[in-house]
């Protein structure tokens, strides 16, 4: 009977122990295995006490490391993960986002500061000016009207030559020109080989404009006239005691010649220059076909060399260039024609 007893109770003990084992693989598998194994903790007084099992698993719970008390560690692993982890992250407020830093406006266009107009030249240039465009022209009259009078008239040397450009159409207008005309149309070569020698003391209209004994009939006191007439005017000191002037005129046209006993005129190149009338040129084309003919008389000019402190001229070119332009029904044409006067070899 104590046999039987004992081997009752040691089955018994087995199937305690198997339970228990699968309570502990239970309590492995479990998410709270921390949780169980602090209650089997609780209970292990409560099995040691149980009837007829009790003695038996006294030294199983006593050495099994299940049933002892739970270390800190997994009592706290809990409790702070779950507290701290999610408490800081909520409550501390994620950083707002940083605006973005407002665009600078863009500094206001300067405005652009106003163009100053050109400055036109004040009434004290253009007086000045104007001043000085009569005080050459009137050194020129008195030298070169000083030389053809009686008291000082010089001997000089003087060539003259003109030359004679057209266009396409033109060709047709005045090809035959400068050979009906070889008094006229003489060239640099030509004139040079048979130049015009006047002697000293002679009298001669053949210095500055024609028919005249003095220099031009320009009126270097009216400032209007001459305001009209010159476009540029300039002296300049050559050194050596010589002086360079040059005038240039502006563009006439068809202006008329100075006759001989003519004392004035309506027109300004006339009164420096040689010039022919429109009608006289077209007469000299010898074309009875031509109908119309217009002279631009253009940029007239006269360079004077002199020495300054005697009014003697050493030397003077005068340049005179017209465009003609000539029509025969509706074919135009454009010729252009330069006069060269070259005086040298003054002799006082």
């Amino acid at each position: 009977m104590k046999n039987t007893d004992k081997k009752s109770r040691s089955r018994l003990s087995s199937v305690i122990l198997m339970i228990l084992a699968a309570s502990v693989v239970m309590v492995l598998l479990s998410s709270t295995t921390a949780k169980l194994v602090s209650s089997a903790y609780l209970f292990k007084d409560s099995l040691k006490t149980l009837p007829v099992i009790g003695e038996h698993i006294s030294p199983i719970i006593d050495n099994s490391p299940i049933f002892q008390e739970p270390t800190q560690a997994p009592t706290q692993a809990p409790t702070q993960a779950p507290t701290q982890a999610p408490t800081q992250a909520p409550t501390q407020a994620p950083e707002t986002t940083k605006a973005p830093e407002t665009t600078k406006a863009p500094e206001t266009t300067k405005a652009p500061e106003t163009t100053k107009a050109p400055e036109t030249e004040s009434t004290t240039s253009s007086a000045q000016l104007l001043k000085d465009k009569q005080s050459v022209l009137k050194t020129y009259n008195d030298v070169v009207s000083g030389a053809k009078m009686a008291s000082g008239r010089p001997g000089f040397t003087k060539v003259t030559y003109r030359d004679l450009s057209w266009d396409f159409l033109g060709s047709l207008w005045f090809g035959d020109a400068a050979s009906n005309n070889p008094e006229y149309f003489v060239s640099k070569s030509d004139a040079e080989a048979s130049p015009v020698v006047v002697a000293k003391g002679a009298t001669t209209t053949e210095l500055g404009i024609p028919n005249k004994l003095y220099a031009s009939l320009l009126d270097d006191e009216n400032a209007d006239a001459v305001n009209e007439a010159i476009k540029f005017a300039q002296k300049e000191d050559l050194g050596n005691g010589t002086a360079k002037i040059t005038i240039v005129l502006n563009d006439e046209v068809n202006p008329a010649p100075i006759g001989v006993n003519d004392k004035k005129s309506d027109n300004f190149t006339g009164k420096m220059f040689p010039v022919i009338t429109a009608e006289a040129f077209r007469k000299g084309m010898d074309n009875d076909e031509v109908e119309t003919v217009s002279l631009t008389y253009t940029n007239c000019t006269v360079e004077l060399v002199y020495v300054i402190a005697s009014g003697e001229i050493v030397s003077m070119t005068q340049t005179t260039s017209y465009v003609a332009d000539v029509k025969m029904g509706f074919l135009p044409g454009t010729g252009t024609v330069t006069e060269t006067s070259e005086y040298t070899n003054f002799i006082y």
